[in-house]
């Protein structure tokens, strides 16, 4: 067939009765709309129902707190803040309580030495009661050491929320200047059955 010969109109019949059914009901819907909007009578508000508590029921008891062992995983060093290696102290704290500190020597932040795995025997953990539903700040505060600028406030600091057991989002502590020192610290929350 032709492009330019007529087609009957019978081809067009399905079109046509698609868009009629439409506006028949974009009519009917409007017809329906205006008319109850003309309505006077207000709509009835819902009905509230209350349940019922029978009264052998006892109250729920508060839930008790989880016992945590909070304990660092290991320390990914971005800058050591020394020309080659440096040594660093460091302090974790959890709602402005002290926990455990830890020193290292020797930290580098060159590539493929830069990570220091803390194993169970280095006494980086201690145990935290955490209340439901609340959740504990964890403060990380370091101070590098050395022969020359010792200080009482730390260098690097950073903070992060215990919730949960679990892993923890990684913890950034950084100096003002992040090439002064910059790490971030892994820690996990494991549940203590009492």
């Amino acid at each position: 067939m032709a492009d330019n010969e007529k087609k009957p109109v019978i081809t067009h019949l399905p079109a046509i009765l698609t868009g009629s059914a439409a506006l028949l009901a974009a009519l009917t819907t409007v017809y329906v709309n205006i008319r109850n909007d003309l309505k006077d009578e207000p709509a009835a508000p819902p009905a509230v129902t209350t349940p019922s508590i029978p009264m052998t029921a006892k109250p729920a008891e508060p839930a008790a707190p989880q016992q945590l062992r909070l304990q660092l995983q290991r320390v990914a060093v971005q800058q050591d803040g020394a020309v080659g290696t440096a040594d660093w102290r460091f302090a974790v704290e959890a709602d402005g309580q002290p926990l455990f500190s830890f020193e290292q020597e020797s930290m580098t932040s060159e590539g493929g030495r830069n990570i220091l795995v803390l194993g169970e025997d280095r006494g980086v953990d201690a145990t935290l009661q955490l209340q439901p539903g609340k959740r504990i700040p964890i403060t990380i505060k370091g101070w590098r050491g050395g022969w020359l600028k010792k200080s009482s406030d730390p260098l690097v600091s950073g903070e992060g929320w215990l919730s949960a057991a679990g892993a923890l989002t990684p913890i950034s502590v950084k100096a003002e200047e992040p090439k002064k020192g910059a790490f971030t610290f892994y820690f996990s929350a494991i549940s203590e059955k009492d």
